[in-house]
């Protein structure tokens, strides 16, 4: 124990000289200590910094794209029926005729049960007509009877207002002749026989005025005839007029057998031989499919913060990996206008001339927006700008090299630059570099830019 002892007294004792040593030596020559650190030194933390610069900025966005055809219709048949011949296959090229609607036959289906009918509306159509030819028949006829039955009744009418008159005259005469007789100035006779021709005139009186009613009714039963065989002409004419519509009807039903190209393109896919029943409607498989790619569209998604600054004419650049990257300039033909609930993306068309077919409905592509240019904006690089609390925030070093921190409103961006919109002046010095590594107050040296 006591050598242990020994060993730590000694060891103590060391200790505590030098200390003591330490402590005159500070004190004794205090000022020499403080003026050797001093001079000495703490070395400042170097930053790269620069002044914001006025260049011409312009942001972009690139977004996936496709590649879609600029007319592409599947073809469904509109009547049903057994496909007789196919015409053509995947990869054909057809023809169409604008002016005429006319195109390129596709296949021909059978229907023979839809010909049957038309065969048969066919035959009512004809059976139509014979009957709207009676019946006009009818109608001449039934004209021609109330006109004879007008003419006898005023034929009748006439007489009567003849007789009538004699009746007038002869009442006269017998009443004069009789006057006469009793005077004796004629004889009794005479004026009977006046009485008797009278009394005579006044029956042929009722008999015409009883024909005059049956020509009257006679005229009124021609003239209900006449109406009645105009009805059934009518009649007749509508039967006709339905029976030529539903022929045609089935005539179309039955040109909807062949099947045309609606226009000019590529058949991309076909679903169909010889012997297959197709069925009329668009839910079951198309026939064919045909595209039209002599212009294409690129159809892309854009987010909802770069959405608000695309619009119609707005210049794109489209980009296909599978080419190497070739590059295609146009500019944006439609847009939905709306976003999509979904993805907040705004849905943008470019319209491509593809005359030659380099461009392939499918094809992924790359498309590049300008969302905004400013050819004076004031930029700082892209590493000047921070994120503090929602904020963007920049480091400008002050005269005596203090650092001193600004809110920014930003606006275009680029991959190297940023716009600084509101917040810095172009004689401000801005920390470009390693910006987070550093805070308000600090005191730092810019470093001189490499050469």
């Amino acid at each position: 124990m006591r050598p242990y002892f020994l060993k730590m007294s000694a060891a103590a004792t060391a200790s505590l000289l030098l200390v003591l040593a330490g402590c005159q030596g500070q004190v004794s020559d205090s000022g020499s200590a403080v003026s050797g650190g001093a001079a000495t030194g703490t070395e400042l933390p170097r930053v790269q910094a620069g002044k914001p610069q006025r260049k011409s900025l312009v942001q972009k966005t690139e977004q996936p794209g496709l590649v879609q055809a600029w007319m592409q219709a599947d073809i469904h048949p509109r009547s049903s029926g057994v496909v007789q011949q196919v015409l053509v296959d995947i990869g054909d090229a057809v023809t169409a005729d604008q002016e005429s609607a006319q195109g390129q036959l596709l296949a021909v289906l059978s229907a023979p049960d839809l010909e049957d009918e038309l065969r048969q509306k066919q035959a009512l159509q004809r059976q139509a007509e014979a009957e709207i030819g009676q019946a006009k028949a009818a109608v001449q006829l039934a004209a021609a009877s109330e006109r004879s039955a007008e003419a006898e009744e005023a034929e009748a009418a006439a007489g009567r207002r003849r007789i009538e008159a004699e009746v007038a005259r002869l009442t006269s005469e017998s009443s004069r002749l009789a006057g006469l007789a009793e005077s004796g100035s004629v004889t009794a006779r005479l004026a009977e026989e006046a009485m008797q021709k009278r009394v005579a005139a006044e029956s042929s009186l009722e008999e015409l005025a009883a024909a005059v009613l049956s020509a009257a009714a006679r005229r009124g039963e021609a003239r209900a005839a006449s109406v009645r065989a105009d009805a059934d002409l009518q009649a007749m004419e509508a039967r006709r007029e339905s029976a030529i519509a539903e022929v045609q009807r089935l005539q179309t039903l039955c040109g909807y057998l062949r099947i045309e190209a609606p226009f000019e393109g590529i058949v991309a896919a076909r679903h169909v031989d010889r012997g297959d029943l197709a069925t009329a409607g668009s839910g079951s498989k198309p026939l064919f499919t045909i595209v039209n790619t002599t212009r294409v569209r690129i159809a892309a998604r854009v987010p909802e913060a770069d959405a608000v600054h695309i619009h119609r004419g707005s210049s794109a650049v489209v980009k296909i990996p599978a080419m190497q990257q070739r590059q295609f300039s146009g500019e944006v033909a439609r847009t939905s206008w709306t976003l999509d609930e979904q993805t907040r993306t705004l849905q943008v068309e470019i319209d491509l001339e593809n005359a030659d077919g380099i461009l392939r409905p499918g094809m992924y592509a790359n498309v590049e927006l300008i969302v905004g240019q400013n050819d004076q904006a004031l930029a700082v690089p892209k590493a000047a700008v921070t994120q503090q609390g929602g904020e963007n925030i920049c480091l400008v070093v002050g005269a005596d090299g203090v650092l001193e921190r600004r809110r920014v409103t930003t606006g275009l961006r680029t991959a190297t630059d940023v716009e600084i919109v509101q917040g810095l002046e172009e004689s401000d010095t801005v920390v470009t570099a390693n910006t987070a590594a550093f805070r308000e107050g600090q005191k730092v040296e810019i470093a001189a830019n490499p050469k």
